[in-house]
């Protein structure tokens, strides 16, 4: 029984649906090429608009005119 607790705690990460991935961000007011660490029940993709804004966002913005999205980490540098 307590083989089957562990196993169960082991693997819970793995089926928690959380989707994670680390983004540059940067705006014109006070971030700077800052790391970002992005989580969400959705998928997350790193992204760059053409104002040179940078970030992490959901999948169904990178559809967006203007805006050019990765999806493996720091891939927006």
């Amino acid at each position: 029984m307590k083989t089957q607790i562990v196993l169960i705690l082991l693997l819970l990460p793995l089926c928690s649906g959380q989707n994670y991935i680390e983004c540059y961000g940067q705006d014109f007011l006070s971030v700077n090429n800052l790391l970002l660490q992005c989580s969400g029940p959705k998928p997350q993709a790193c992204y760059t608009r053409d104002s040179g804004e940078k970030g992490c966002t959901e999948l169904k913005n990178c559809l967006r005119p203007g805006w050019t999205c990765c999806k493996t980490n720091r891939c927006n540098q």
